[in-house]
């Protein structure tokens, strides 16, 4: 359980990198921010991603132009 949870605080992309890039900006918790991720997507599967990955294709576009 400690190596999950190491591997949840690290700051490496683990999909897209959407959790740590919204915990880096808003000042959260990215082991928390994580958890509340997988528990959208596993609750709500359909929407859950389809939001990840919008937010994913938002931040790029976001980083990329300036």
């Amino acid at each position: 359980m400690k190596r999950l949870i190491n591997r949840l605080q690290d700051e490496t992309r683990i999909v897209c990198g959407v959790s740590a890039k919204l915990a880096k900006q808003y000042g959260w918790s990215l082991l928390w921010t994580r958890v509340v991720t997988v528990g959208l997507v596993v609750s709500t599967p359909s929407i859950g991603l389809l939001a990840y990955f919008v937010i994913a294709v938002v931040m790029s576009q976001k980083t990329t132009r300036f």
